[in-house]
């Protein structure tokens, strides 16, 4: 059963339609839901983007997902199922080899991702964390999955009566636009594809410990560029 408090979050956002989850404070839902934080993307060419979400772990625990292509993120928007990961320290090693040490390095210690999708359509994940590890109790992981439901149809823009995703349609563009400006100029700078130069960048990025976002910026701005016998 629903909780109240998560009875008026969707309440709230059914209300205010097309606009969805910009209407949810992020750091309530987060509360409501007993985590330290939450996130929702959605998949763009080559990756995701970030939508909505609290500030802190869960703005880099996203970073490490896109830059590394792997996580619970990830998998939940494959396979479209739940996955739930109590203690990230118990993870056996060869599941997500880069992404678990560098979240554990973060202090994030349990992840539970939802993926957003209505039949065969997916249009996004709901990413939880907790820096705490421990599952999520029964009434707390109902909660989610309600949220997850209204936040897929304000994604698509059902409870506006439309097919199509108005939401999205009237955010800002998201923090990641600057990588697919940098994934097209490394493109032409290496005469590689655009996935490949994707891969080069994330490579870089992980490497160097920084943020794809960040090396994207720097190619951008021409402070960066990549060369076909070394970056």
């Amino acid at each position: 059963m629903v909780s109240a408090r998560m009875a008026g979050i969707v309440a709230g956002l059914s209300r205010h339609g097309p606009r969805g989850l910009v209407a949810v404070a992020p750091g309530f839902c987060a509360e409501v839901l007993g985590v330290t934080g939450v996130a929702v993307s959605v998949p763009l060419a080559g990756g995701s983007d970030v939508v909505w979400r609290t500030e802190g772990a869960s703005v880099r625990l996203d970073d490490l997902q896109f830059t590394l292509g792997q996580g619970p993120g990830v998998d939940a928007a494959a396979s479209g199922e739940l996955v739930l990961e109590p203690d990230l320290g118990t993870v056996p090693a060869q599941r997500w080899p880069v992404f678990t040490p560098a979240a554990l390095e973060l202090g994030v210690r349990a992840v539970f991702a939802v993926p957003l999708q209505i039949g065969a359509i997916r249009v996004g994940v709901l990413l939880a964390q907790r820096d705490a590890p421990g599952p999520m109790d029964g009434g707390a992981l109902s909660d989610m999955l309600v949220f997850a439901d209204a936040a897929t149809e304000a994604l698509l823009g059902s409870v506006a009566g439309s097919s199509e995703p108005q939401w999205l349609s009237l955010q800002p563009s998201g923090y990641r636009a600057e990588v697919h400006q940098a994934t097209g100029m490394v493109s032409v700078q290496l005469g590689v594809t655009q996935a490949e130069a994707l891969i080069r960048m994330r490579a870089h990025a992980f490497s160097q410990r920084r943020a794809v976002a960040d090396v994207a910026a720097d190619v951008v701005a021409r402070r960066m560029r990549f060369e076909e016998n070394g970056d």
